[in-house]
């Protein structure tokens, strides 16, 4: 779509935003601070635009203190495409040393949760080392004060006892994000939007702590609740396959028989071929039909045009099973959910509570389900990436150009990785930059966030929870 705009028309970076509460500025400041101290000014420059996303713990004490700590920062736009992956997977048949190092997908909210998973697990290992005369002085981060999991007795399916862990009473877990995540966030449909109202009444430490409203689910045949891939651009439209009105279980149709020939070496009357059952005709969905409906950098799950799911669908899920991830859960006595989600540019209330919670109702019902639906409350900041930065808009633009993603660059960040020493990744290969500027070598070295070094670390930890446990 092209808008026409006047003669000398600039428009800010970022649209001016009102926001909700103190909280949600204090949650963005934070996080971009974090942003600013790791990763160098000539870097930041360099990409010009991008997204920042980062894990933040709320802590609270017995005097009243509150404070504030990012357990784990993503900065990235890109991921791996497919056709990379699949080279991989074929020379993996061969050589299974490089399986888990690439990190597929390096938008900024996935890197930031892998960085909190490995925040979370380094805690677990230095508390178990404590308890080892054995440990090495590996990777930690020991201040006590500072810790957000506390021990719990728990019991496995034998009933014997385990060594298990809960987040502290004191502590809250709050997500940002510098956009509305890709996919079902950003798409401005089904639902009329409405301004942020600042709420003054909250306090800096206070977050709005209202239920969200009832979705209607009105539009499902036009997408509303759909799933989408991130768009892979490798992949040309000479591959899309798309499946067929007459492939799709939906729309199949099926005519009477009206020949023998067409049964299945069965010979029948024609008073039995009359009988033969049809097929009801049902409507076409038509957010299946193609993708020209999704946001530009999606597609839907059937086209052929990606194969990594939207962050908003991501989010979504993390909202059903935790932030914690499968390698961390056998060693929590419950998930840990995020409490507040925090976002810059492109919020609107409805669309994100659809995106990220609310198109999942009905999950985890069970009453000895530990798996629950977590509906974080929704917050705007007006704290902005680019507080000066402005675009010149004059004369005929395509919506969106103006905006430009274009650096590989993608980084990534936690507490135990060191005060200024964030992982510097190309976006295209998933691997370690060599030297920060966007390319890598064959072997360049993996991220200490990638699902190699979380199984290490994890396996590391579950052989000192089995030793220990002999001394229960």
């Amino acid at each position: 779509m092209e808008q026409v705009h006047a003669k000398n028309a600039v428009r800010h970076a970022e649209k001016r935003r009102i926001g909700t509460c103190q909280f949600a500025n204090r949650i963005a400041t934070v996080s971009l601070d974090a942003y600013k101290s790791v990763v160098p000014k000539s870097h930041r420059d360099a990409m010009k635009q991008t997204c920042v996303a980062a894990i933040v713990a709320h802590y609270s004490n017995k005097c009243g203190n509150q404070s504030l700590r990012v357990l784990g920062l993503g900065v990235g736009t890109k991921f791996v495409s497919h056709d990379v992956i699949i080279t991989e997977e074929q020379q993996n048949e061969i050589n299974h040393s490089c399986y888990g190092k690439r990190i597929r997908d390096c938008h900024a909210e996935v890197l930031a949760r892998r960085a909190f998973r490995r925040q979370v697990a380094l805690e677990i290992l230095t508390d178990l080392r404590k308890d080892s005369s054995s440990g090495n002085e590996a990777e930690t981060d020991t201040d006590d004060d500072q810790s957000i999991l506390e021990r719990v007795e728990c019991k496995d399916d034998g009933m014997q006892t385990k060594i298990c862990y809960r987040l502290k009473s004191n502590v809250t877990i709050h997500f940002y994000a510098s956009s509305a995540p890709c996919g079902n966030a950003t798409l401005k449909k089904f639902v009329k939007m409405e301004k942020e109202v600042f709420d003054a009444s909250l306090g800096p430490d206070e977050w709005p702590q209202s239920a969200h409203k009832p979705i209607g689910a009105h539009s499902l045949r036009l997408g509303q609740f759909a799933l989408l891939v991130k768009k892979d651009i490798s992949r040309n439209s000479s591959e899309v396959t798309l499946r067929s009105a007459s492939q799709d279980e939906d729309n199949i149709v099926e005519d009477k028989v009206t020949t023998q020939q067409q049964l299945p070496e069965k010979k029948c009357d024609q008073a039995e071929i009359e009988q033969q059952p049809r097929r009801k005709k049902t409507k076409i969905w038509p957010c299946r039909e193609d993708d020209a409906w999704c946001p530009p950098s999606c597609s839907i799950t059937n086209y052929n045009k990606g194969t990594i799911h939207s962050c908003s669908d991501k989010i979504c899920r993390w909202n059903c099973i935790g932030l914690q991830g499968s390698f961390l859960m056998p060693l929590l006595d419950v998930p840990m959910y995020m409490t507040t989600l925090t976002v810059g540019r492109k919020f609107s209330r409805a669309i994100c509570q659809r995106a990220v919670c609310c198109r999942a109702e009905g999950f985890g019902n069970s009453s000895n389900d530990k798996y629950k639906l977590n509906h974080p409350a929704l917050m705007e900041t007006n704290v902005y990436m680019d507080e000066s930065g402005t675009h010149q808009m004059e004369g005929l633009k395509m919506i969106g150009e103006d905006a430009s993603f274009d650096s590989n660059l993608c980084w990534v960040w936690w507490p135990g990785k060191g005060s200024n020493d964030a992982d510097c990744i190309d976006g295209k290969t998933g691997l370690i930059a060599t030297s920060c500027g966007g390319e890598t070598v064959q072997n360049a070295s993996y991220s200490d966030v990638s699902t190699y070094a979380l199984l290490k670390i994890n396996l590391e930890i579950l052989r000192m929870c089995g030793a220990q446990r002999q001394h229960l």
